[in-house]
């Protein structure tokens, strides 16, 4: 049986006022978030399941778990922590780095972010992209919306979606409303 390496798996679980959040990090980089409505015990067995060599500890996570109760109550925070998307493809990690510097409280659509990348007609590839982020809320994907103004996608679900963006007074919009924020202006990235 071949043996890999897949450095040091850390991970914690907690209750949070949105539900169980599990947090994953290998050799210090996230490379998990997950929100569920499923018991911490029931979470915790999952992700032993998946890997049985995980060690859990809070303390790696201490920094991260301040910022998200923090979030939860509506604060304007910046998630700068290191994290680890080399699992990802080239194109879904550009997308991801893409989403991970729109500002709270701003939306985007997944056809603007395909045209910022040069790829105008990809909004479809760039919603599977977003699809595929395994660190929500530090990634805020829950800020990319349809070209319409609709929910589009969410992994963790559409109701979840809702929150968040409430939580950053940014409200969804009715079928064929146009933004009532500004569109996060994506030439502004770093």
């Amino acid at each position: 049986m071949l043996h890999v390496n897949l450095g040091l798996l850390q991970f914690t679980v907690f209750d949070s006022s949105m539900g169980t959040v599990l947090l994953v990090a290998r050799d210090g980089r996230l490379i998990e978030l997950d929100l569920s409505q499923k018991e911490a015990t029931a979470v915790r067995r999952a992700l032993l399941q998946r890997y049985p060599d995980a060690v859990e500890s809070a303390k790696p996570f201490g920094k991260l778990r301040s910022l998200l109760d923090q979030y939860f109550r509506g604060r304007r925070v910046d998630f700068d922590l290191p994290f680890d998307l080399s699992d990802m493809t080239d194109f879904t990690r550009r997308v991801l780095l893409v989403v991970k510097h729109i500002p709270f409280g701003a939306v985007t659509s997944y056809g603007a972010i395909g045209m910022m990348l040069g790829y105008p007609a990809a909004a479809r590839a760039v919603g599977q992209a977003v699809g595929r982020n395994p660190i929500p809320i530090v990634i805020p994907c829950h800020r990319v919306l349809r070209s319409d103004g609709a929910l589009g996608g969410f992994g963790l679900g559409l109701g979840l979606k809702k929150r968040l963006l409430s939580l950053e007074h940014t409200e969804p919009m009715k079928k064929g409303a146009r933004f009532r924020k500004p569109v996060y202006a994506l030439t502004d990235l770093p």
